[in-house]
């Protein structure tokens, strides 16, 4: 740590060693003037000398990141050094706690998580806002979105946890030309930092009062309360989802987390571990002897000064291509991705002014290596809920008085002598948000009945049986059982040490089971069941008393979750059953996954009036999965196989086996399953127009597994997995690709052009935050479908791609008066290359789909160059306007033949 007093200079020199030379060195210097510089071309491993002074006291972080010249993935390394500038003393005393803060920071944003410990937050300006958004330098796009549309995160993490805050940031920085090109790691650098919505529709919301996340003293906010994860670290309730050591160098440790080399503290993300790294190495042949371990942390902007400094921070990590569980027979490496990645940035349900907003927003900016110029920015949203808990059925009745359960999950605790805890359990009580106690509360209730119901079949990492003993006049149970451990041993319990979930798996590692200390590092995952398969499956067949199969008096006919109905929709579109459906959703799914409040299924679809089970099915074919018949006296006994897609045998894997947007857009107006049997079609869109192409649910009706529909026509499906990657045989070959890792047209991934899964665009209320990307990117929400996103246009205002049908999905050019002039020469005979948008597959005419709707007003330039009357008076030589939502025909222009 350097200390200087304000005005001081320091000078800063670069100095690498290994690698491939030229070296790039790249310096920011936050508090500093310059505040970055950037050298190029340098083949001596030391750069020029940088003086920089320092203007204002404050505590800052300067770094250096050098960059190598391998070809195909860089050698990256960073280092630091702190930084103090002392205030020249002028008699003049500060009460900082008085002090306005910058105004960078607005209503719904989150420019850094609070300590864990709570942090006195002074007061700012109820409406400032961050910058309008910056468009960069003329001829660059920016495409970000988060991977999975909602990310889950505790309020409370003292006694259990299920997800840690993170997050995950895909972005892809695209040169505009009449060709475009995807840039990668050697020409530009991708930062993100908080950014805002002046009509986030949080900031008008007032009943219930969004300020949950503030504490109160005398009707005066005194603090804002975030998360408290990072309270549980030195505890280590996340070490065993690292190895305890780099299996490629055993004499280096990579757990505690609460040590170096990650050493993750406030405000600081889990460090990720880059599965292209682990499984190809630089040569980009998987398993060939190169690989090793590496891994970065993303953390949140402003860390080194939450509240005060906007500070971006840098996405660390550039995919070529993405493996995934190539260890698994359904594995695949996913090519040509080419995406820079943030991944784990620890995002908290409460902003800086103590609303409960699932939606916050960041500023993504390429800046080029060379120069430092910001090419390009783009407004994002990285959601997250700390809906996804327990508290609705487990907390006292006190606590959550209009719980669906009635009380009938804590009455196994009392009818066994064991106390209910609630809220008042806390001792922190005082200090943070009520809901944060009540899932403090909610979480000892739900470890004490796991404990009661399940502690005499206890196993350790070894197999052997280390029984926990609860009882009345041992409510927290002897050291095996789970609510001492958190209690009495102060070791937060973490669902997924025990019950393997892919989502938690970051190295795709796999099931392990072994000590403290080996690879596995404490997890013990062979002898249990998937964490999907224990919440899905067994609370999708308990009674109404909470009664499982086999127990006396059980109702198999009273399910406690009901099983949602399928859509039955008429002629008109109308899904007649949508009431009983919503009500069943917010009794099921939302009870644990974000929520009533939150509603994490948000997008086009839901719109449509589709519904959770439509693509996923019920609780019990959810939790039907690969685990199912394994046991403590069973280890180990997983179902995997490939052929999950093609064998009724075959259970799903979470978060692998998953629909597919193939599953229900099965094809065009010409080819497609609508019309095959025991499907379930939709008739019509949510704006009434018909529609007879795509289906409403994901698999068919007779299928008692719900497995996704693959189609066979894939003009709208992701790609299939590929037979092999450089050589190396791909174990899931012929299977479809994940939306999430899947791209397309000019190998922009297809999320991007979408929206996030859960999420995709347009969202209904116009303002969302989720719509924002899409209205920076084109002028308007929903899918990105203007061309001119990401290709020019020539000084005439025609864009300079060629004509044709070589867009996404086999899309001509949107919004180009040259395809008005033109198109008869793309036509084919029969029009057959039109009817497959164009036709309306109920009369077979040209009169425009779902498939040809507008997705904004288009002015369209017409000539009437056969001497044909034109069937719409308005559209004769010059120009008419299609409104947005019209299916566009030939009869627009033309008279029907």
């Amino acid at each position: 740590t350097l200390s200087i007093p304000v005005g001081g200079i320091i000078t800063y020199t670069g100095t690498a060693t290994g690698g491939r030379t030229p070296y790039i060195f790249d310096f920011t210097f936050p508090g500093g003037s310059p505040s970055s510089n950037s050298q190029s071309g340098n083949t001596s491993g030391t750069s020029a000398p940088v003086p920089v002074t320092y203007s204002a006291a404050g505590s800052f972080t300067s770094s250096v990141k050098v960059t190598d010249s391998t070809s195909r993935k860089p050698l990256t390394c960073t280092a630091t050094v702190s930084i103090t500038v002392t205030p020249v003393s002028t008699g003049i005393s500060i009460n900082s706690t008085s002090q306005t803060f910058s105004s960078v920071f607005a209503p719904g944003v989150l420019p850094g998580s609070v300590p864990a410990v709570n942090q006195l937050a002074a007061p700012r300006p109820a409406n400032s806002l961050n910058p309008a958004p910056g468009t960069g330098t003329t001829g660059y796009q920016l495409v970000a979105i988060n991977d999975l549309g909602m990310h889950c995160g505790d309020y409370d993490t003292r006694i259990s946890s299920i997800l840690p805050p993170f997050q995950v940031l895909l972005t892809q920085v695209i040169q505009k030309g009449s060709t475009p090109s995807i840039l990668d790691s050697s020409i530009v650098d991708v930062l993100y930092s908080a950014a805002a919505n002046p009509e986030d529709p949080i900031l008008s919301q007032t009943s219930p009062d969004p300020f949950t996340g503030v504490v109160k003293n005398n009707g005066t906010v005194v603090d804002i309360f975030k998360t408290n994860f990072w309270n549980v670290i030195p505890n280590g309730a996340y070490d065993p989802f690292y190895p305890a050591f780099n299996p490629f160098n055993p004499a280096q440790k990579l757990t505690p987390l609460s040590g170096p080399p990650f050493t993750v503290t406030a405000d600081e993300s889990l460090p990720v571990p880059n599965v292209e790294d682990l499984y190809i190495g630089h040569d980009g042949l998987v398993n060939s002897g190169d690989e090793f371990l590496s891994a970065v942390q993303h953390n949140m902007p402003g860390i080194t000064s939450p509240y005060q400094a906007n500070l971006p921070q840098t996405a660390n990590e550039f995919y070529d291509v993405k493996p995934f569980f190539l260890n698994f027979p359904f594995g695949y490496v996913a090519p040509n991705i080419n995406w820079f990645e943030a991944a784990g940035v620890p995002y908290a349900a409460w902003d800086d002014k103590g609303r409960e907003n699932a939606y916050p927003l960041v500023r993504v900016q390429a800046r080029a290596k060379t120069g430092g110029a910001i090419l390009a920015t783009l407004d994002t949203v990285l959601p997250i809920s700390g809906e996804a808990s327990c508290n609705n059925c487990h907390a006292a009745a006190s606590d959550v008085p209009d719980s669906p359960t009635r009380g009938v999950a804590t009455a196994g605790l009392t009818s066994a002598g064991l106390p209910v805890a609630s809220q008042f359990a806390d001792q922190e009580l005082a200090g943070v948000p009520l809901k944060v106690s009540i899932e403090y509360a909610s979480d000892i209730n739900v470890l004490r009945l796991h404990d009661l119901r399940h502690g005499s079949k206890y196993v350790n990492t070894s197999g052997q049986l280390a029984a926990c003993v609860i009882n009345a006049t041992s409510p927290d149970g002897n050291a095996n059982c789970l609510i001492n451990k958190a209690l009495v041993q102060n070791k937060p319990v973490v669902c997924q040490v025990c019950h393997y979930t892919p989502a938690l798996d970051l190295a795709h590692l796999g099931p392990l089971a072994g000590p403290e200390g080996t690879i596995a590092n404490g997890r013990n995952q062979l002898a249990h069941q998937s964490n999907s398969r224990v919440m899905h499956w067994h609370h999708g067949n308990l009674d109404t008393n909470a009664r499982s199969p086999g127990d006396a008096g059980y109702n198999a006919n009273s399910l406690l979750f009901p099983t949602m109905p399928l859509p039955i929709q008429n002629s008109s579109g109308l899904v007649t059953n949508q009431a009983v459906r919503e009500s069943v959703l917010d009794a099921t799914c939302y009870q644990c996954h974000p929520g009533k409040t939150t509603k994490c299924l948000r997008g086009a679809m839901r719109t449509g009036d589709m519904l959770c089970n439509d693509c996923h099915g019920n609780m019990k074919q959810v939790g039907d999965d690969f685990t199912k018949n394994v046991s403590t006296t069973n280890p180990g006994a997983f179902i995997l196989a490939k052929d999950f897609y093609t064998n009724p045998a075959t259970p799903r894997v979470p978060w692998a086996n998953e629909p597919g947007c193939g599953s229900c857009h099965s094809g065009d107006a010409v080819s497609n399953l609508a019309s095959t049997a025991i499907v379930i079609k939709n008739t019509r869109d949510a704006l009434g127009v018909s529609d007879n192409i795509r289906l409403r649910v994901a698999f068919r009706t007779n299928d008692t597994k719900a497995t996704p529909i693959v189609p066979t026509n894939k003009r709208f499906a992701e790609p299939l997995v590929l037979a092999s990657y450089n050589g190396f045989t791909n174990p899931g070959a012929g299977n479809p690709q994940l939306y999430r890792v899947s791209t397309g047209h000019g190998g922009i991934m297809c999320e991007g052009c979408h929206g996030a899964t859960h999420a995709e665009w347009p969202m209904a209320n116009p303002l969302a935050n989720d719509n924002r990307t899409a209205q920076q990117m084109q002028g308007h929400e929903g899918k990105i479908q203007e061309c001119d996103a990401c290709h020019t246009r020539g000084t005439s205002g025609d864009l300079t791609m060629p004509l044709g049908l070589g867009g996404p999905h086999g899309l001509h050019p949107v919004n180009d008066h040259r395809w008005n002039l033109n198109h008869k020469n793309f036509s084919s005979g029969g029009f057959t290359d039109c009817k497959v948008c164009h036709m309306d597959p109920a009369t077979g005419l040209l009169t425009g789909s779902v498939l040809s709707k507008t997705s904004a007003d288009r002015v369209v330039t017409c000539k009437n160059t056969l001497g044909i009357a034109p069937y719409n008076t308005d559209c004769a030589d010059g120009t008419a306007t299609i409104p947005k939502g019209t299916p566009v025909g030939c009869g627009f222009c033309h008279k029907q033949k």
